[in-house]
C-alpha cells in the first residue's frame, strides 16, 4: 500500500479510497441471511435486475475493488506503466514520472467510491430494501473518472 505523503490532499484521497475499499466488504458479512436463496447479481440498463444467482456472487465485486486497489498503488509506484497513446518527449517521460502517481491515486479514488456504489447497491436490493439499482452513481462515477483521465493526458500532452 503507498501512504507516502506526497502532498495532504493525495494522501487524504489514499485514506478515503482504504476506507471505500473497506466498506465494499461490509455487505459480505451479511452473506449469511441469503444462504440458500437468490439474489438479483445482474441489473439492465435501467437498474432492474435481469438474472439470479447464489449470494456468493455477492463477493465479485468486493474482490474486483481489491485487485483494482492493488494495481493501481502498484501503477502509483511505478507511473511509467501509464500507457500513453503517443510517443512521449523526454520532457514528456518526465512529466509522467513526477505526475502519473497523482492521476492513478485520483482514479482509484473514483473507482473505489463506484464499487462501494456496486457492492451496497446488490446488497440493498437482496435485502428487499431497493426493487432496483440506481443508475445515478453509474453516470456520476464514470463522468468524474473520465474527466480525471481526460484532464491527466490533457496536461500530459501539452507538456510533452
Amino acid at each position: 500500500m503507498n501512504t507516502e505523503i506526497r502532498n495532504w490532499p493525495h494522501f487524504v484521497m489514499e485514506m478515503v479510497s482504504i476506507l471505500l475499499l473497506i466498506c465494499c466488504f461490509i455487505p459480505v458479512l451479511h452473506i449469511g441471511q441469503f444462504a440458500g436463496a437468490e439474489i438479483p447479481t445482474h441489473f439492465d440498463a435501467a437498474g432492474r435486475p435481469n438474472r439470479m444467482g447464489d449470494a456468493k456472487e455477492l463477493l465479485i465485486i468486493p474482490v474486483l475493488a481489491l485487485f483494482t486497489f492493488a494495481v493501481l498503488t502498484l501503477t502509483e509506484k511505478f507511473p511509467k506503466l501509464i500507457n500513453a497513446p503517443k510517443k512521449l518527449s523526454e520532457t514528456g517521460k518526465e512529466w509522467l514520472t513526477a505526475n502519473g502517481w497523482k492521476y492513478a491515486r485520483e482514479l482509484k479514488l473514483c473507482l473505489m467510491a463506484l464499487m462501494c456504489y456496486i457492492s451496497w447497491g446488490l446488497y440493498n436490493v437482496a435485502a428487499g430494501k431497493a426493487a432496483e439499482l440506481p443508475l445515478w452513481g453509474f453516470t456520476l462515477f464514470i463522468a468524474v473518472m473520465i474527466a480525471v483521465t481526460v484532464r491527466f493526458y490533457y496536461k500530459l500532452y501539452n507538456y510533452n
